[in-house]
């Protein structure tokens, strides 16, 4: 077997060549809008491996199909940015829907061991733990659920759209996302799954808050974006306190910007609330 593909968030093209030269077959695509790509694909029959390159939280990926390095022609220093691994959770195609449950969820339970963090993706989005944090990922379609709850397989077929959790990792931050075949839903028979791995930097987090022109500013718009975000969470969880969820305050978010932890103004009233239905 070929040794794995390494990729780490931020690495210079120069380290991305040495450390996969052994792949001679690489494909560089730079694109009119001042992207590159650096793209490797392996045939269906012979899938490779990745590794995530992350200090002492190193990974590796088995069954990958293809990776997508995302590089800014306008900012070559700042390295390849985005990683997106794409891969099989078992050699073959087909997979029994409760073994897919199993083998993805112990993979999360791995990343956790090996020092990951979950992250709520955004500063909206409430903090939830637990089997509530899978009831609002079924009932809202995009949400990322408690990565240590374990679903039953009946919940596990309730998310429509797939799922997706995300970690991290001192600078680096890991989605970890699945999508299944529509055609092969039906629990009694195999499906089809296909996991992506998504490494980015702590920079391109942050400008993901921001759209078009604003993404280049994003270090001098951070402050007043987080602060709308949160008192928009806060009221999402008061909301959902009415319910009867419970909320988990004791959820630490990654300090991506340098005036973190950003909170918003007048929410006195909506904490009280929130810290009377906390989770003990």
């Amino acid at each position: 077997m070929a040794p794995p593909f390494i990729v780490q968030a931020g690495m210079s093209v120069d380290d991305y060549q040495q450390k996969n030269s052994h792949y001679v077959k690489k494909h560089i695509d730079k694109q009119p809008a001042g992207l590159n790509f650096y793209e490797h694909d392996w045939p269906v029959n012979s899938k490779g491996q990745v590794r995530i390159e992350a200090g002492s939280a190193s990974f590796l990926i088995p069954n990958v199909l293809s990776i997508v390095g995302t590089e800014d022609a306008e900012f070559l220093s700042r390295g390849i940015y985005d990683f997106s691994v794409n891969s099989g959770l078992t050699p073959d195609e087909f997979i029994e829907h409760d073994q897919a449950r199993i083998l993805l969820m112990t993979h999360l339970q791995s990343l956790l061991t090996l020092g990951w963090k979950p992250y709520l993706r955004y500063h909206t989005y409430p903090r939830l733990l637990g089997k509530e944090s899978f009831a609002y990922a079924i009932e809202n379609g995009i949400y990322t659920p408690d990565p240590t709850y374990i679903p039953s397989l009946e919940e596990w077929m309730k998310l429509r759209y797939g799922g997706s959790w995300v970690f991290y990792y001192n600078d680096d931050f890991l989605e970890v996302s699945f999508e299944r075949h529509s055609k092969f839903m039906k629990v009694e028979e195999p499906g089809v799954y296909l996991a992506t791995h998504t490494l980015i930097t702590i920079e391109a987090k942050g400008k993901n808050h921001f759209k078009d022109k604003e993404r280049d500013n994003w270090q001098s718009l951070w402050v007043d974006i987080v602060k709308k975000f949160k008192k928009q969470r806060y009221e999402k969880e008061v909301e959902l306190i009415q319910q009867g969820y419970r909320i988990n305050t004791r959820y630490v978010e990654p300090k991506i910007h340098p005036d973190d932890p950003v909170e918003p103004d007048d929410v006195d009233e909506l904490l009280a609330i929130i810290e009377q239905h906390a989770i003990e």
